[in-house]
């Protein structure tokens, strides 16, 4: 019996040497990104991550800090609009985080927000400044936006990364944490070696893969400066949406209720909100059964949380031509800066008030009431 378990206890101390030397080994390879309080979702293809999703919830506990905060929320046009180098170079006073995943509706949203404060002290969340890029294309419904048959009726991107690893369970009512959030640190470490294996082997079968499923390689800055959308393009992007929108009528009322079921409770939790009408080209306005719907809503929205303290609105009417995009809803490099400066003005007019300006404002009704937000020791909640 000492034999058999002197042996296993060898074999066990065997086994953690090795790991940890595993465990060494990747960080030499592929270093964590900077833990310095801010994440751009954007970068994950550089990181051992790899994809949005997973680097949203396997990196998110580096916005623990009781620092001034910005953290940018919605789809790939926030991705791309609102650029995490630029728009931190504007605000100086905050670390600016962008967690846009693509494809992300509001349920999506509400996912990410609640991951970041379940690893967040109550003075990390009480220094959040939450920004949400919106389009009509961001409210439909979850079953709809993912209908796969390889995952569950309602799984977000998100949520596939909870259960991927183990860090959750599938519960009756929802995702069951199985690692507690404070231990994610922890566990991400122990899965490392994982994620190393994972970039190494996608890296090196990229040129493959490109090859096998015509995969088009993305377009560089100069690319998109240059394109100008085809009749026929327009006529396939509107097909894709209302595909895409489940060939609905308007835009989903719960995914409206829900959006403002979230400022209100980020509101009250003492947060700041900036609520961001992010333009499209005018002829898929014009053209798209959704974008009425969509205007109605935010209009109701900017309208319910008016005067409310920490709420402010952002909209950019005169940035709508076609010319503007290199196709229906992300904006050239060039315009993206100009993007980026009207949200830079409306923040700074909040947390940095001593910046100078940087370009032309967008149209907002709020700003004066988004200065006199006060931080409250309050828990997120709907409301």
């Amino acid at each position: 019996m000492k034999f058999i378990a002197r042996q296993a206890a060898l074999t066990a101390i065997f086994v953690a040497a090795l790991y940890g030397m595993l465990l060494a080994i990747t960080f030499i390879v592929q270093p964590d990104p900077p833990r310095d309080g801010r994440i751009d979702l954007w970068t994950a293809g550089r990181t051992i991550y790899l994809t949005l999703p997973k680097y949203a919830f396997l990196g998110r506990d580096a916005l623990d800090v009781p620092e001034p905060k910005i953290l940018l929320l919605g789809a790939s046009n926030t991705g791309v609009g609102f650029r995490q180098t630029q728009l931190q170079a504007l605000v100086p006073c905050a670390k600016v985080s962008n967690l846009a995943i693509g494809s992300a509706n509001i349920t999506e949203l509400r996912q990410m927000i609640d991951l970041v404060h379940d690893v967040q002290s109550d003075a990390a969340r009480r220094s959040d400044t939450f920004v949400f890029g919106l389009w009509f294309g961001m409210f439909v419904d979850t079953a709809l936006r993912w209908p796969d048959p390889d995952r569950q009726l309602g799984d977000t991107d998100l949520d596939i990364e909870r259960y991927r690893y183990g860090f959750y369970r599938r519960g009756k009512d929802g995702p069951v944490a199985v690692l507690p959030p404070s231990w994610l640190r922890v566990g991400v470490m122990l899965i490392r070696p994982y994620l190393l294996f994972e970039k190494v082997t996608r890296d090196v079968t990229e040129g493959l893969r490109r090859a096998l499923y015509t995969h088009t390689p993305e377009r560089t800055d100069a690319q998109r400066e240059a394109h100008v959308e085809t009749a026929a393009e327009k006529a396939d992007a509107l097909q894709y949406w209302r595909r895409s929108m489940g060939n609905a009528k308007t835009i989903s009322a719960d995914q409206v209720a829900l959006l403002r079921d979230m400022i209100g409770g980020l509101l009250q939790s003492g947060n700041k909100v900036v609520l961001v009408d992010l333009p499209i080209p005018k002829w898929l306005g014009d053209a798209s059964q959704y974008q009425p719907g969509y205007v109605a809503a935010m209009q109701g929205l900017v309208d319910h949380f008016a005067g409310r303290p920490g709420f402010a609105d952002l909209t950019m009417p005169d940035l709508t031509a076609s010319e503007d995009f290199s196709d229906e809803v992300h904006p050239k490099p060039h315009v993206a800066r100009v993007w980026v400066a009207r949200l830079a003005e409306t923040l700074n007019s909040a947390l940095c008030p001593a910046q100078p300006p940087h370009g032309a404002a967008g149209t907002g009704r709020n700003a004066d009431r988004f200065r006199q937000s006060i931080p409250m020791n309050k828990e997120f909640h709907d409301g």
